[in-house]
């Protein structure tokens, strides 16, 4: 009051206010406020007019604050109301669960706390933050919804390739608007001649001879609408083959596809197209592992039993890898695989050990052979389990008797470093000579195996007259 008897403003102060506009200005400046004594327990409670549902909180009237809190929220409250009687300056605001009631679920509040009174009480002024943990609540939902759609698609899509795969028939899918493959199974790399690689994003209508972009495209489309024509005839461009092209109209989530299954037109082509259908159908069930290298020893492709004995999920997981990642010996064994190919042609029962993912060593018996591509050679390496052999074979290379007798005649002659030393000879040759039988007489891919230069390998063998 000013000498005049004017209610008037000063300078961060406000006109002395009665009981009942402070309460009102409080309710209405904040959504909960709670007036609680020094030992904690709730004085008086207020919730604002335009909270939606409205609440009633004077039945927490005489508990204690804590007693209505969240087992998770009483430290955090306990700490920060010791830090503001402390007198700790810019106090952050705390946010605190109350406890489910029969008004409501549990009820997430945002607190700060206001200066003390003379008897000690301090005032809590809240927000109310259910809007919040209710939009957090849609967003996790939002989010678990596009992770349920997400491995939805991915089971859609493994079934599809699984499908793929197992079909004998030739099947590619075309994009209409463009013309050109987006997706094709084995069946189709072997009719057409070319690797998935090559086939991928490649115009459909280049697989045929005298056939434009657009021409071929748009007869498939006319087969496909128009249920008098059964098929569509076209020559391959590499060799004249003609083939029967059977499509399939369907729009796709973003544009209309072709799906297209291929078979040879001439029936004098039947007898080597069954055996290529043999042939990958073996690929692809035979029980023995099987894996397509090129001379870098990267694998091309691989069938479902080096899946499982590699522990991988894929087949498509293993393209690219080098195959010295699943050889215990890594890449001496892949070096003496591909240098015996090159030299020879081919390597028969080729004794190692494959590992898998997990580090875990399964004992296997490699044939390869090397084929003659129109780009590159590639290796064949076909494998057999080796561990029941393992089991019942005997060394082959075991000390003779002669030189048994020859290092125990030594005992009593000659110091025990002498006969060590001879000893050692004996098994450095027998070694040597394993290797050499291993890599089929190539002295590199032997040194490798056994860890010595070339140079070394050379003077050892001089020395035990094996060269």
């Amino acid at each position: 009051m000013t000498s005049h008897g004017k209610t008037e403003w000063a300078e961060r102060l406000i006109p002395n206010l009665d009981q009942a506009a402070t309460a009102d200005l409080i309710s209405r400046l904040c959504d909960f406020a709670f007036v609680i004594s020094s030992d904690g327990e709730i004085i008086q409670t207020m919730t604002s007019p335009f909270l939606a549902p409205r609440l009633d909180l004077s039945s927490w009237k005489g508990l204690r604050f804590q007693d209505t809190l969240t087992t998770e929220s009483v430290p955090k409250f306990e700490a920060r109301i010791a830090q503001f009687k402390e007198g700790q300056k810019e106090l952050r605001a705390v946010e605190l669960n109350h406890r489910p009631t029969h008004q409501q679920t549990e009820l997430p509040v945002r607190y700060t706390f206001h200066l003390s009174a003379e008897d000690g009480s301090t005032l809590l002024l809240g927000s109310d933050l259910r809007p919040v943990a209710e939009m957090q609540q849609q967003l996790v939902e939002a989010q678990i919804a596009l992770e349920n759609d997400y491995d939805a698609r991915r089971e859609h899509e493994i079934r599809l390739k699984v499908l793929m795969e197992s079909s004998d028939v030739a099947t590619v899918f075309i994009a209409l608007n463009t013309g050109v493959i987006s997706s094709c199974n084995s069946a189709a790399e072997v009719l057409l001649g070319r690797s998935r690689k090559e086939l991928m994003d490649a115009p459909f209508a280049a697989e045929f001879e005298d056939e434009g972009v657009t021409s071929l495209i748009d007869r498939m489309v006319t087969a496909a609408s128009d249920v008098s024509i059964t098929a569509v005839l076209a020559n391959s461009a590499r060799g004249g083959r003609s083939y029967r092209l059977n499509p399939t109209l369907f729009r796709g989530a973003t544009s209309q596809m072709l799906l297209c299954k291929m078979e040879p037109e001439d029936s004098s082509l039947e007898p080597m197209d069954q055996l290529a259908t043999h042939l990958v159908s073996f690929f692809h069930k035979g029980v023995d592992p099987i894996v397509f290298v090129n001379m870098s020893g990267q694998i091309l492709s691989a069938n479902e039993a080096f899946v499982s004995i590699a522990n991988v999920t894929h087949a498509q997981t293993l393209s690219g890898r080098s195959m010295s990642d699943f050889f215990s010996r890594g890449s001496v064994d892949l070096n003496v695989i591909l240098e015996s190919a090159r030299r020879n042609g081919k390597m028969r029962l080729y004794s190692t050990k494959i590992l898998n993912e997990h580090g875990d060593e399964r004992p296997v018996e490699i044939s390869t052979t090397q084929i003659r591509t129109e780009r590159e050679p590639i290796c064949v390496l076909v494998m057999r389990n080796a561990r029941r052999v393992e089991g019942i074979s005997t060394p082959t290379n075991q000390m003779s008797e002669e030189e048994v007798n020859s290092v125990v005649e030594l005992i009593g002659s000659q110091s025990l470093k002498d006969v060590v030393a001879r000893s050692t000879d004996v098994v450095e040759k027998m070694c040597i000579e394993t290797a050499i039988r291993m890599t089929s007489n190539n002295r590199v891919a032997a040194a490798e195996m056994l860890g010595l230069s070339r140079q070394s390998l050379y003077v050892k063998l001089r020395k035990y007259n094996l060269v």
